[in-house]
């Protein structure tokens, strides 16, 4: 299997993982790229606004994952979407376990991910470490982002990117796969 192939595989798998941290402390850092100034009462730093989702219709999907022996993936997303295709795609991936090692593993995956898109605007993240959770939350604005310099980045084979936008079917038919179920 090639770099690209595997570096593709666990971005799925790590973006399908989405999470809620808990615990007392916690270490964040945040990658906005939105030049979004607007906010809400969400505690997350990637808030999304009414004024940013209109007339968007949302739908609300999750999954829940092992990542090993003691260690659980919660995996949530907010789609907002208009008609057949996806505007705002909001996914939050929490990995919960007492193992301070895994969670090392975890936050250096995701800060490593996710330094392949700083400077891509409407694309913001935020990783928050507690002392038994690693929290990625993720803002994807698909009608706004340059979607050709996001396909340079993430690849074109087997991604939900079609001619500059994503279907939401194909998106569904893609988290379904991994176990995702819709409400």
């Amino acid at each position: 299997m090639n770099l690209k192939r595997m570096s593709k595989f666990f971005f799925a798998f790590v973006l399908s993982l989405l999470l809620v941290g808990c615990g007392t402390s916690e270490e964040s850092t945040t990658n906005s790229n939105s030049n979004n100034s607007s906010s809400n009462s969400s505690t997350s730093e990637n808030s999304i606004t009414d004024q940013d989702t209109g007339e968007m219709q949302k739908l609300t999907c999750s999954r829940e994952a092992s990542g090993g022996t003691g260690v659980d993936v919660n995996l949530n997303y907010e789609i907002y979407y208009q008609g057949e295709y996806i505007q705002i795609l909001h996914s939050t991936e929490q990995v919960v376990t007492d193992d301070q090692d895994t969670l090392d593993e975890y936050e250096d995956a995701y800060r490593g991910i996710y330094k392949n898109y700083e400077g891509l605007e409407y694309y913001d993240t935020t990783v928050t470490r507690t002392e038994d959770s690693v929290t990625s939350d993720t803002v994807i604005n698909y009608g706004k982002i340059d979607t050709d310099k996001l396909l340079e980045i993430e690849g074109e084979e087997d991604n939900v990117i079609k001619n500059g936008k994503v279907s939401l079917n194909d998106w569904l038919d893609f988290a379904e796969q991994f176990g995702t179920t819709c409400e």
